[in-house]
């Protein structure tokens, strides 16, 4: 019987919830599942000495100021806080003061790093947390698929950078333009 470690655990539960979304199974379970394998990739980040969040900020940050810099559409929601970073990380790069994500500070509490992943972490502890308070309830517009799908592929990526998504994958990622096809 082959051994399963934690990252391929994670790994087929990504799998499993991006083939219930393709089925067009219920969204409150595509979230606990892809919301189960993020908690789990978090967890092998954070044992190898990183946060999640800090990552996924300063990848985001350099990212997209890359994109400004080299005069690129960037097509995400914004807001002035946002932009200010975009522009400020932008100013560095031109300058050549920042030449990669890992150059960038990120200070954010452990509060506010919570805080920015609430949203998907909130339906998978409402579940999990049954037991403290078993008359609470979740408001439908809390579950988000899809959210917590891109996460766990992020983590993902994060946890086995360098590995080739598995086949199952792909599709998901262009039909959701996520990724361009091959």
């Amino acid at each position: 019987m082959a051994a399963i470690d934690k990252a391929g655990a994670a790994e087929r539960m990504v799998i499993s919830a991006i083939m219930m979304a393709e089925r067009g199974e219920d969204p409150l379970a595509i979230h606990v599942v892809a919301a189960s394998a993020l908690s789990i990739l978090r967890d092998l980040i954070d044992k190898a000495g990183q946060d999640y969040v800090d990552q996924v900020l300063r990848i985001g940050a350099f990212t997209v100021a890359s994109a400004r810099v080299n005069g690129e559409p960037v097509m995400l929601p914004t807001n002035p806080g946002m932009d200010a970073l975009v522009e400020r990380v932008a100013c560095g790069i031109k300058v050549g003061e920042v030449t990669n994500a890992s150059d960038l500070i990120i200070g954010l509490t452990a509060a506010e790093r919570r805080q920015l992943l609430n949203y998907i972490i909130q339906p998978y502890n409402f579940l999990k947390h049954a037991d403290r308070d078993p008359l609470a309830t979740l408001d439908d517009s809390d579950i988000d698929p899809h959210g917590a799908i891109a996460h766990a592929l992020t983590a993902l990526g994060m946890v086995s950078p360098g590995k080739s998504l598995p086949d199952e994958i792909k599709p998901y990622l262009v039909r959701h333009h996520l990724s361009v096809p091959d």
